[in-house]
């Protein structure tokens, strides 16, 4: 100390304070710590009021939705169905995450959480079309969520995020957002006539990324990978929509009882087929589609009564079913073996005596439904 204040001494006496006593010279160095020390406890006082980074810890969870079976239900794709085209659009399932601020929370309330969708199944189609077990059928997951702003996010090149604010008290209770989740199934290269039955689909994992922590953590998947459904196939197009049967003109006297018949018309349905698959039909009563008897019924503009309309296939009265492309559809039979061509089914229509008969216009309607296997 004694050399530090000669020292001081020395410097002040650069200044021009040559006669500066001994006393002086300490008093003036004391002055100088006390001021020093001033300075560096207002630094570091101020350096307290510098404020901490603030970091809310969020923790989120699944609440519902994870766990999905990809239930496609029953598709059926027309002959020749253009790769590329969405033959099935399965309705949304509902997927919820909840996120809450831990007590452990520094100051801030606010921080997002987003949800990481993912797959390693192989792409069928573009960079958004997945392998199913079918081949040539994919399928596509498009993401929406109001309350994260979300709107037609597509699993792309195996992945889709979706990310959500959430604000709200440390400590706090659980805080859920929806998302829904779309299955679109595609056609992605020709598929084999018939019916094939879906058994699988893509794997989609979740996992989950929060703005206070740099990595993710995983979370039960969205879709297990198993599917069900079945996919028929089309072999054969119609050749012709709409055949229209003009039925000759009788007397009500041909038609003199109960379950007489009369006025037998022939007509065809045509198709153009591929080889494969057997083919079936029904054909349904347009006016009474619950009729399963073997006569259709007259629609509401006809004025003749009495009278009812059948359809015979090699010479037997046809009975109605539902309108359903189902195998084993009730009163569904089979035409045979698909061509690979023009396939003609001959019938014929013909009155049918239904009741006490009166004088009049004639008219029914009937659709049919192909099916395959």
């Amino acid at each position: 100390m004694f050399e530090s204040k000669w020292v001081l001494s020395e410097s002040c006496s650069k200044a021009g304070h040559h006669e500066q006593p001994v006393n002086a010279v300490r008093q003036h160095y004391v002055r100088f710590l006390s001021t020093r020390f001033f300075v560096c406890a207002l630094l570091l006082l101020l350096a307290g009021l510098v404020p901490l980074s603030a970091r809310a810890e969020v923790t989120c969870n699944n609440q519902s939705g994870a766990g999905q079976i990809l239930a496609a239900g029953s598709i059926s794709v027309p002959a020749n169905t253009a790769i590329g085209t969405t033959v099935s659009t399965l309705a949304p399932v509902t997927y919820t995450m909840q996120c809450r601020f831990l007590n452990s929370g520094q100051m801030d309330t606010s921080a997002t959480n987003t949800a990481n969708f993912s797959t390693t199944a192989a792409l069928a189609s573009g960079a958004d079309v997945y392998q199913t077990g079918i081949s040539g059928l994919g399928v596509r997951y498009i993401f929406n969520s109001s309350a994260c702003n979300a709107t037609n996010v597509i699993m792309t090149n195996g992945n889709a995020a979706v990310t959500c604010a959430f604000s709200g008290a440390l400590g706090g209770a659980y805080m859920p957002v929806q998302i829904s989740v779309t299955a679109q199934l595609v056609v992605t290269d020709p598929i084999q006539g018939g019916i094939s039955s879906l058994t699988t689909a893509p794997t989609v994992a979740i996992s989950f990324k929060s703005s206070d922590s740099s990595s993710n953590w995983p979370q039960p998947n969205l879709y297990t990978g198993i599917a069900t459904g079945t996919l028929t196939q089309a072999t054969c197009s119609v050749t012709q929509a709409n055949v229209a049967v003009s039925l000759p003109n009788v007397g009500t006297g041909a038609l003199f009882s109960s379950g007489s018949t009369a006025g037998s018309q022939a007509f065809s349905l045509s198709f153009n087929c591929s080889s494969g698959a057997k083919v079936l039909i029904t054909l349904t009563d347009n006016v009474n589609p619950a009729n399963q008897s073997n006569t259709l019924q007259l629609t509401a503009d006809s004025t003749a009564r009495g009278l009812g309309v059948q359809i015979l296939n090699h010479g037997l009265p046809i009975s109605f079913g539902p309108d359903s492309a189902t195998v084993g559809n009730t009163n569904q039979w089979l035409i045979g073996a698909s061509p690979n061509g023009p396939l003609q089914v001959p019938l014929t229509a013909r009155y049918i005596n239904t009741g006490t008969v009166a004088a009049g216009t004639v008219k029914a309607l009937a659709t049919f439904t192909m099916s395959y296997q």
